[in-house]
C-alpha cells in the first residue's frame, strides 16, 4: 500500500488538533483494519507518535456490489444507534486503592 501525508490549505482557526487517516476504496472490514494498522506503523515509525486520544470511526456501509446501506438486516436503521467500544486497556489509576485514613476524632493543630 502506498501513502502520502497530504497537506492541509491554511485556515486562521482551526478547533482541534486531529489526525484524519484516510482508508481509501470499498473493502471488508478485515481489509480494513489491516490498512488501520499499516497506518499505525506508519505514524509510529516515520513520525514517531505512538498514542492516541479517543477516536471515531466514520465508515459509510455498503453491501457486497458497492451499493449504500441504510439498514441492518434485521430492518433497523444503521443511523439510530453508535456502536461504541470501551478501552481494552485500563488505566493503571482506575484500579488505584488509596490508602483509607484512619477514622477518628479530627486532629486539631495549631
Amino acid at each position: 500500500m502506498t501513502h502520502r501525508f497530504v497537506r492541509k490549505p491554511p485556515f486562521p482557526y482551526r478547533r482541534n488538533e486531529r489526525l484524519k487517516i484516510v482508508l481509501k476504496g470499498n473493502h471488508t472490514f478485515k481489509q480494513k483494519a489491516a490498512m488501520l494498522l499499516e497506518a499505525k506503523f506508519i505514524l509510529e515509525h516515520e513520525r514517531g507518535l505512538r498514542f492516541a486520544g479517543p477516536t471515531d470511526v466514520y465508515a459509510p456501509m455498503i453491501d457486497a456490489d458497492g451499493h449504500p446501506l441504510t439498514h441492518y438486516p434485521d430492518g433497523t436503521l444503521i443511523t439510530d444507534s453508535d456502536l461504541v467500544m470501551e478501552s481494552l486497556y485500563h488505566c493503571a489509576a482506575d484500579g488505584y486503592d488509596p490508602p483509607q485514613v484512619p477514622s477518628g476524632p479530627p486532629i486539631l493543630r495549631f
